[in-house]
């Protein structure tokens, strides 16, 4: 890199070329979303048969290479913005010292050396002779640099400017040599089909450059632990293309920012969904193929016998495996969700939150929270995880269907696995640490829709909290103020308070249903660790086929005890999962309240 090239440098030629790569981007997610929304939902929803199967498939063809085009050219897109900004920044330093420099009568030649005039002392002699610095000079004129305030000269002078010219000519070089070796990397294969390789390439790709990419889009800046209005303000205040370089290079960042609008998220994690099951389904592969010996043999000295124990490479194996499939059976389940819109009037799915980690984050909604008149949010309860996300998703578009067609209004219904839940019955779902850790998750989501909205008065939020999933809205309740407008507690074992008053939306809008011990045990079980704090319940207990019998030790209130004080509603559920069976009086009663129809609701 020379003085003359740097200091002519058009960086707006690079960024009207990222302006035409940043059209690419917008045509590739415009074209999944017409396809999603105007030819495949349609098209499930009136016709059956081969031919429609046979267009079905050829539709998500189109949609898929949509999406893998947004992806790959909002990379590129990125690239040519962050080129064009730290080349800038180096030009405006070279600029800088240029300027300064030739005020001191200074000339520079292209390599970036600094001629200087002889320096006189106050005597008029020469105290330093005319000559000319270099970039980055030796260890002498280094040591120089430092007496330059105490005897101020030419020579000191000039070798500032000189290193100073010579660091933005090595910025632009190294910053040149960068860029191109990543845009070098964004090679696509040819061919209508995306496979999970070239899934697996994207995933690559996007590692790259969010490490390489450091002029736009810095991850630094990205709302860490801020309010969800916060991240609302920070991300309209961003322009289209930057907005888009963080929705390419930080996809998984953005999607998890509540606040955010419903299709900013959505594109976000899609993506992160798409490069995630392409590198899990190499990893199962590759696993697959490596399966150790199953059992580790040794040789008993009393008996003289084998004993084939399960060895510790296989059994870490076999873990790994199962984790492996559970996560992907999540993601399947996403899939299908996806696959189902237009189906019978359902509408489009938008992935909200998505992570595989640990036991995995599925948020996905049926229809856009934030233009819905109506919308519920279900917290599932003990056992629920990325790798179970089918039933707890089946159970919401249970729930829209049911609701949609009793208002004139949108509705959407919304799946929250966003916490890590219990796994077990016996030490974890007794203890409160799940539900306190949930909790400001659960109020940051739920502030988030509200924000995404526009505001608290722009639609009716119902929360539909499910056995220990009740227990997390309860203590949320009291870690911060409920941003909804109705609460269900459905088969809850306690919400950790005593009363409904004490949500903090008044005790009208707080409902409960529960089955009854025998078919739904999860109340009396749970009641001792989670129930109402104050102990204030009656000595009489139901016990074994509704015997009541006396104890020594008051009743812990939950919300279907008498003393919490909620709305109880009928409810036909024959077990602690049975209350979203289509056509039940259990979902026609959550629908009522979901669209705010509360006479409609038949009580218990």
């Amino acid at each position: 890199m020379t003085v003359s090239r740097l200091r002519d440098l058009r960086t707006d030629t690079l960024t009207a070329r990222a302006a035409d790569w940043h059209t690419a981007v917008e045509w590739g997610e415009h074209g999944r979303a017409h396809v999603d929304r105007q030819l495949l939902a349609p098209l499930r929803e009136k016709l059956v048969g081969e031919t429609a199967t046979a267009a079905e498939t050829r539709l998500q063809l189109i949609a898929d290479n949509c999406e893998y085009t947004r992806l790959q050219t909002g990379l590129v897109h990125a690239a040519l913005l962050g080129l064009a900004e730290e080349l800038a920044e180096a030009k405006a330093r070279l600029r800088t010292a240029l300027d300064e420099a030739a005020a001191h009568g200074y000339p520079v030649d292209d390599a970036g050396a600094v001629g200087y005039p002889e320096t006189l002392a106050e005597d008029g002699s020469v105290r330093q002779e005319a000559g000319t610095a270099t970039p980055a000079a030796g260890l002498l004129d280094r040591a120089l640099d430092g007496l330059s305030l105490v005897f101020p000269g030419h020579r000191e002078t000039a070798q500032q400017l000189a290193n100073t010219i010579g660091a933005a000519l090595q910025r632009a070089t190294d910053t040149d040599t960068r860029y191109a070796r990543t845009l070098r990397e964004l090679i696509c294969d040819r061919g209508i089909a995306v496979t999970d390789a070239m899934w697996r390439d994207a995933h690559a790709d996007l590692t790259t450059a969010a490490t390489s990419i450091l002029g736009i889009a810095d991850a630094s800046a990205i709302p860490s632990g801020a309010t969800p209005a916060e991240n609302a303000a920070w991300w309209a205040a961003l322009t289209d293309e930057e907005q888009a370089a963080y929705l390419s290079l930080h996809p998984a960042e953005i999607g998890t920012l509540d606040g955010l609008p419903t299709t900013t998220r959505d594109t976000a994690n899609r993506a992160v969904l798409q490069v995630e099951e392409a590198r899990l389904r190499e990893e199962l592969d590759a696993l697959l193929r490596a399966e150790p010996e199953k059992y580790a043999y040794s040789t008993s000295q009393k008996e003289g016998v084998s004993v084939r124990t399960v060895s510790d490479e296989w059994a870490e194996w076999s873990d790994r495996k199962g984790w492996l499939e559970s996560q992907l059976n999540g993601i399947d389940a996403i899939n299908s969700r996806f696959a189902e819109t237009g189906t019978e009037g359902l509408p489009e799915a938008y992935l909200l939150g998505f992570d595989s980690d640990g036991l995995g984050r599925a948020v996905i909604a049926n229809g856009n929270p934030d233009t819905a008149d109506h919308t519920a949010v279900y917290v599932p309860g003990t056992f629920s995880r990325l790798g179970d996300a089918e039933t707890d998703i089946d159970r919401m578009t249970h729930l829209w269907r049911a609701s949609d067609p009793l208002t004139d209004g949108e509705v959407s219904t919304i799946t929250w696995i966003g916490y890590d839940a219990p796994q077990s019955l016996t030490t974890e779902a007794t203890r409160g640490s799940y539900a306190e850790a949930a909790a400001p998750l659960f109020n940051d989501f739920t502030t988030g829709i509200e924000v995404a909205r526009g505001g608290g008065d722009s639609g009716h939020t119902t929360v539909i909290a499910h056995s220990y999933g009740s227990t997390v809205v309860g203590v949320a309740s009291q870690q911060s103020q409920l941003v909804v407008d109705d609460v269900i507690a459905v088969g809850s074992p306690g919400m950790r308070i005593s009363h409904a008053d004490d949500l903090g939306i008044g005790r009208e809008h707080v409902w409960s249903m529960s089955a009854g011990t025998i078919s739904d045990p999860v109340p009396l079980l749970g009641a001792i660790p989670h129930g109402g704090r104050d102990w204030g319940g009656s000595y009489i207990h139901e016990g074994a086929f509704g015997i009541p019998y006396v104890s020594p030790f008051p009743k812990p209130i939950v919300p279907s005890s008498e003393e919490f004080g909620a709305q109880i509603m009928a409810t036909d559920a024959s077990n602690h999962g049975d209350y979203w069976t289509v056509d039940s009086v259990s979902l026609l009663n959550q629908a009522a309240v979901v669209i705010g129809d509360y006479e409609e609701v038949v009580g218990g």
